[in-house]
């Protein structure tokens, strides 16, 4: 096994042989990736359906959109709602017909969600992100308890694409003491915005993605937080964020705006030469988009949280208004799933 440096917190690892991975050497790559934001094992053997058995060692996957959407039917198990829903029952509302009978359109093997623009036989398509490139986004931003990491594997046609990172790490820790102050205390005012992760209409998935990215009309998440390795950065996707707190619009507009320009400077691409990476990326401080409209691209995603590999204790939030919330939310969906998928 070969690690190599690519950017500050991202690593490039090669000559991985899961045919022969064992559990500890697994952990070790886990140990590698909570001391960065990116690690990407390139030209890997996995097979999709071994996906979710290799990253739920690292810990669980992580989707709180069902629990968003369950709480709209109080008594109802979880299970008897995706059955009405695929079945158009009106006993269910129709966005979230749309969103269930989404999320089993794209389903792939064993958990993981398949990410393409090919369609089945009635011309529905198959994946999730289906067309086009995507914009510098962060997935569940909005939620506080948003899934702490992505992993993204390769399967087809990936060549001609790229998966690029933002990490705001570097940014926040080169800006000045004084402004760095200021971050600390700014808190967030997240909204979903149609248009602005896809360059194309997502349409019928539109609801979907606003389920993902930002379940409430409004929320209020801290900019400052930490990874799951414990690297201090800014929670600042920004595709949601619409606001801070304290801030009039043209305040927040004009801060965004500098910050964004600083955030370029740590911008980067990662090119597929094989159609087969495995690409682990945080989704705390990082934001990830998708160049190159390729016909045909294949891969397979999953949320995941780093619950075994994570610093001890871990809570991304300093502020203790909200690292409550987060300790409350995350045993809320913990409990909606031991009840309703194990």
């Amino acid at each position: 096994m070969k690690v190599s440096s690519k950017h500050n917190y991202a690593v490039y690892i090669d000559d991985v042989d899961f045919n022969h991975m064992t559990d500890d050497q697994w952990m070790e790559i886990g140990k590698i990736h909570m001391n960065n934001l990116v690690t990407i094992i390139r030209d890997c053997n996995v097979e999709p359906n071994e996906v979710t058995n290799w990253v739920t060692k690292w810990g669980p996957l992580r989707y709180s959109g069902m629990l968003n959407i369950c709480s709209h039917y109080p008594g109802v198990p979880a299970k008897e709602v995706i059955s009405k829903a695929i079945r158009s029952d009106p006993s269910i509302k129709p966005e979230h017909v749309d969103v269930i009978k989404q999320r089993f359109k794209t389903k792939g093997p064993n958990g993981t969600q398949r990410v393409t623009d090919i369609k089945d036989k009635r011309g529905d398509y198959t994946g999730i992100f289906p067309d086009g490139e995507l914009k510098w986004h962060s997935n569940e931003a909005g939620n506080h308890i948003f899934a702490p990491g992505v992993a993204l594997l390769g399967n087809q046609n990936m060549k001609g694409s790229s998966t690029g990172f933002l990490e705001t790490a570097t940014f926040y820790e080169n800006v000045s003491e004084s402004f760095r102050s200021e971050l600390d205390d700014m808190v967030v005012i997240h909204r979903h915005k149609p248009g602005m992760l896809h360059v194309k209409d997502l349409g019928e998935q539109d609801e979907m993605m606003r389920i993902n990215m930002n379940p409430e009309p409004e929320s209020y998440i801290p900019m400052v937080i930490q990874s799951p390795g414990g690297i201090k950065g800014m929670h600042y996707s920004i595709n949601t964020v619409d606001g801070i707190v304290g801030m009039s619009k043209a305040e927040s507009d004009k801060l965004f705006q500098d910050i964004n320009m600083g955030l370029h400077s740590f911008k980067w691409d990662h090119w597929y030469e094989n159609d087969n990476d495995w690409l682990f990326f945080d989704n705390s401080i990082t934001n990830h988009r998708r160049l190159g409209d390729i016909p045909g691209r294949l891969a397979f995603r999953i949320q995941q949280g780093y619950d075994n590999i994570q610093i001890k204790d871990y809570n991304p939030y300093f502020q203790k208004e909200h690292a409550d919330i987060y300790d409350t939310k995350l045993n809320e969906l913990n409990t909606f799933m031991a009840e309703n998928f194990d």
